[in-house]
């Protein structure tokens, strides 16, 4: 399974082929804890127009605030590549108006590179993937397991 040619890589993470799901985000390098390494970037929309995207099947879309959310399906967005796990090894933070992708503990170079998307209860059930021993079966955020 090949890449798409796309922005794939930056100083420390790269995109590659996932057994978790499809492509993923890989550490180039041994990522320090509270490395902030890529953005989650894309088009600012305005909360209806966002809603409307997700609820139209686009995956990338990310709430940003209350007010606007980031359509990270364009080319550009290395980011997006960042798979759901139920034990992270990263987090998604907001700084400055920004969403980011920052470590939570050191990911050593070759590892994939998680975050908890944060799915509640009320978004449809998507089905997990990611194998870690505390495993949900569905993609939900911590705060929302049982």
């Amino acid at each position: 399974m090949s890449v798409p040619s796309q922005r794939i890589n930056n100083r420390w993470v790269y995109a590659g082929p996932s057994k978790i799901h499809g492509h993923g985000l890989f550490a180039r390098v041994d990522v320090p804890p509270g490395t902030v390494f890529v953005e989650y970037a894309g088009p600012r929309l305005p909360a209806r127009e966002g809603k409307r995207l997700a609820d139209e099947g686009n995956a990338y879309i990310f709430r940003a605030n209350r007010r606007e959310f980031i359509d990270g399906s364009v080319a550009w967005n290395l980011a997006r590549y960042a798979n759901h796990a139920c034990e992270p090894n990263a987090e998604s933070i907001s700084r400055d108006g920004r969403i980011e992708l920052r470590a939570l503990r050191v990911i050593p170079k070759g590892d994939e590179i998680t975050y908890d998307y944060g799915f509640s209860f009320r978004d449809d059930p998507t089905p997990c993937a990611c194998g870690s021993a505390s495993c949900a079966g569905v993609i939900v955020a911590a705060k929302r397991r049982v």
